[in-house]
């Protein structure tokens, strides 16, 4: 489309296009991280921009993240998989009415994987949540899907 508008609402209510990166969660195998900074400093750059989901403090983030003892490593530094952690660990505790998540597992080993299934179920409950994904592992059992391919 060449013209129109585009509004944003959560339930009733008009959100300001200025106010809708505090409404949405995303995470992506491909999503930059800013390299030069520490997990530590990551997280607090982040939270800036976004209120941190029940109150939990910044000692509770590096818990639930499970990367703790990363808190002062340069993210350039990190494995694919601690990165791709460290992105689902911001969506899922960013307190927002929708998280985004496109091939959530990319890079996850089998416990980190369990991580993810535990947080979505817990963080995802009562939020609308999208998956990009063909493996069926990554979606929930009450997910409904829409399979894309079908309706070309």
């Amino acid at each position: 489309p060449s013209s129109g508008t585009l509004s944003y609402f959560n339930q009733e209510n008009l959100i300001p296009i200025e106010e809708v990166y505090q409404q949405v969660s995303i995470a992506t195998p491909y999503l930059e991280l800013i390299e030069e900074f520490t997990l530590n400093e990551m997280i607090d750059f982040h939270f800036k921009f976004k209120s941190v989901i029940d109150g939990h403090s910044h000692q509770d983030l590096l818990e639930l993240i499970e990367l703790g003892h990363a808190r002062d490593k340069q993210i350039a530094n990190f494995s694919s998989g601690m990165r791709q952690r460290l992105k689902l660990g911001l969506a899922f505790f960013s307190n927002t009415s929708s998280l985004f998540l496109d091939e959530p597992t990319s890079n996850l080993d089998k416990k980190a994987i369990d991580w993810y299934q535990t947080n979505l179920t817990k963080y995802g409950a009562s939020r609308l949540v999208l998956i990009a994904s063909n493996t069926d592992y990554e979606y929930p059992e009450s997910a409904q899907k829409v399979d894309l391919m079908s309706l070309k």
